[in-house]
C-alpha cells in the first residue's frame, strides 16, 4: 500500500514449529560425532569472544571436547548459519554470515604439541595455510618414526585451489560438490580418476548421499556402501561431517577401508532420522550389537 509520505511493504510472517541453538561447522560437527562415539578428540580453530563464541564455547565445554590451544579473537563476529529445515522432507535452507573472523594460521598451530596426537583432520579451507601445517606434521613425523601421525582432509566446496590439498594426506574425502570441477558425474570415476593425483598409498573416500559412498583403498581395491536412509528424513544437517568423522573413527580403531565406509553410510543414514547428534551413540551401539549377532 502507498501514502504520500512513500511505500511501506506489506511483510508475509511465517511461524515455524521449533527452533534451537547448536554449534555448527564442519570441524565442530566432527569432534561432536567422534565424541558421541567414544573418541577423545580437541577442536582447533578461531573464535570470537561475542555472544555467539561464548555460546559454542560452552557447547564445546559441556560436549567434553577440548579447546586449549583455540586462539580467540575480540571485535570480531562469530560466523553464524540460520537453517531452515523442512518438517515434511527434511530439508534445509542456510542463509551464512560470516564478516571478520580470520581463519588459524600455520604460525598458530605450530605452537600445539604434535606428541599429544595421532591424527589430525583437516578441512579443506585456507589452502596455502593447511598445506604449510601439513608440511609441519611430515617433518614431525620424519623424525619421529615411533610416533607417526595420520592426516585427513575433506575437500568440499567446488574451488580449484583445493586440488593442491588432494596429494597431501593419508586419507582425503572429496565430496560431490569438489568432484564435479573435474566433469566427474560418478562417485566411482571419483575415486578412480583422482586417485592419480593423490599420493601413493593414500586412501580417498567419495560420499554421494542417498547413492551411498565409495572409496579406493591403498591397494587400488575399489569399495563401495549403499545408504542407509531412515524411515523418515528429520534433519539432514551435518550428515555429511557424521559419515567423515565415521570414517576416521573405523580407520582408527583398525577397520577395513569397506568396513569403514559402511559405518559411515549407516550412521549418516541414522543422523538423517534424528534431530542433533544426542542419540548417536546409541545408534553405533546397536550397530555394533547387530554385527556381533
Amino acid at each position: 500500500m502507498s501514502d504520500s509520505y512513500g511505500i511501506t511493504g506489506l511483510r508475509r510472517i511465517t511461524g515455524c514449529l521449533a527452533h534451537r541453538w547448536q554449534q555448527g561447522g564442519n570441524a565442530a560437527n566432527n569432534c561432536t560425532v567422534l565424541k558421541q562415539l567414544g573418541v577423545s578428540c580437541e577442536y582447533l580453530g578461531t573464535m570470537s569472544t561475542d555472544y555467539g563464541g561464548l555460546f559454542l564455547k560452552k557447547c564445546f565445554i559441556d560436549n567434553h571436547i577440548e579447546i586449549k590451544n583455540c586462539v580467540y579473537y575480540e571485535e570480531k563476529e562469530c560466523p553464524t548459519s540460520y537453517v531452515l529445515i523442512n518438517a515434511q522432507n527434511g530439508s534445509r535452507t542456510i542463509l551464512h554470515s560470516n564478516n571478520n573472523l580470520p581463519e588459524l594460521n600455520c604460525e598458530e598451530f605450530k605452537k600445539i604439541n604434535l606428541k599429544e596426537y595421532n591424527w589430525i583432520h583437516f578441512q579443506g579451507r585456507n589452502v596455502g595455510e593447511i598445506c604449510k601445517m601439513i608440511q609441519h606434521i611430515q617433518n614431525w613425523n620424519e623424525n619421529h618414526p615411533a610416533d607417526i601421525i595420520i592426516v585427513s582432509v575433506e575437500l568440499e566446496k567446488a574451488r580449484t585451489s583445493l586440488r593442491e590439498l588432494l596429494d597431501k594426506a593419508d586419507l582425503v574425502f572429496i565430496e560431490k560438490d569438489f568432484v564435479k570441477l573435474f566433469g566427474i558425474e560418478k562417485m566411482e570415476t571419483a575415486v578412480q580418476e583422482l586417485s592419480q593425483m593423490a599420493h601413493p598409498g593414500s586412501i580417498l573416500i567419495c560420499p554421494w548421499g542417498d547413492l551411498g559412498a565409495c572409496a579406493y583403498d591403498r591397494d587400488g581395491k575399489l569399495v563401495f556402501s549403499p545408504a542407509y536412509p531412515p524411515s523418515k528424513l528429520v534433519d539432514t544437517l551435518g550428515a555429511g561431517d557424521t559419515f567423515v568423522a565415521a570414517c576416521i573413527m573405523g580407520l582408527r580403531n583398525g577397520q577395513s577401508v569397506e568396513e569403514a565406509v559402511i559405518l559411515g553410510c549407516k550412521l549418516a543414514g541414522a543422523k538423517c532420522g534424528l534431530e542433533g547428534y544426542s542419540s548417536l551413540a546409541n545408534v553405533y551401539e546397536k550397530i555394533k550389537d547387530s554385527e556381533h549377532k
